[in-house]
């Protein structure tokens, strides 16, 4: 709480005068000073979020030893140094799966991933989702996302595209329940 007993940040209330009366006089110096409208603003707050949001390279998966999970849990590990249980809140697992699961990566392979700049990338938040597997949500994302084909996919996660069609199948009727 500030000196004068409100409350700040997350906890304000949008529907106060306040709350109204700041946001009014901000796009009323947005217009002005800037020329930004409300959908001005409206899209460089979606740019600023997408900015902002916790992704995957696709390159993390382009490797032949690792699941598609202990990809990810290598990945948040190693070149974000995330706890255990931060990556587990971040994908919704259990810790002692994420530790699992890292400790099976570094079994299957000693060396970091080599992680590259790419056009494609995975937002951490799909894996939140129990419903799918990881490597069902990944490719649905893929396909439905940057219309990939099965064999691109593929290539990029270096599974069989055969494997590929049938993980979008399944997650397909998944989704449809």
């Amino acid at each position: 709480m500030s000196s004068n007993g409100k409350k700040r940040g997350f906890d304000a209330d949008i529907d106060s005068p306040e709350v109204q009366d700041f946001f009014k006089r901000f796009i009323h110096f947005s217009e002005k000073e800037y020329g930004l409208g409300i959908d001005g603003i409206k899209k460089l707050l979606f740019k600023l979020e997408k900015k902002h949001e916790k992704t995957i390279p696709i390159s993390v998966f382009d490797n032949n030893e690792l699941s598609i999970l202990e990809s990810v849990c290598k990945y948040l590990k190693e070149d974000l140094n995330l706890s255990y249980h931060k990556i587990a809140v971040l994908i919704n697992r259990n810790d002692r799966t994420v530790w699992a699961s890292y400790n099976n990566s570094l079994k299957k392979r000693k060396k970091r991933l080599l992680v590259t700049q790419s056009e494609i990338s995975i937002p951490i938040d799909l894996l939140k989702n129990r419903r799918f597997t990881a490597l069902e949500v990944i490719v649905l994302y893929l396909r439905e996302n940057y219309n990939l084909n099965y064999h691109k996919i593929g290539v990029l996660l270096r599974r069989d595209e055969r494997n590929i069609w049938s993980t979008y199948q399944r997650a397909r009727k998944k989704n449809a329940k």
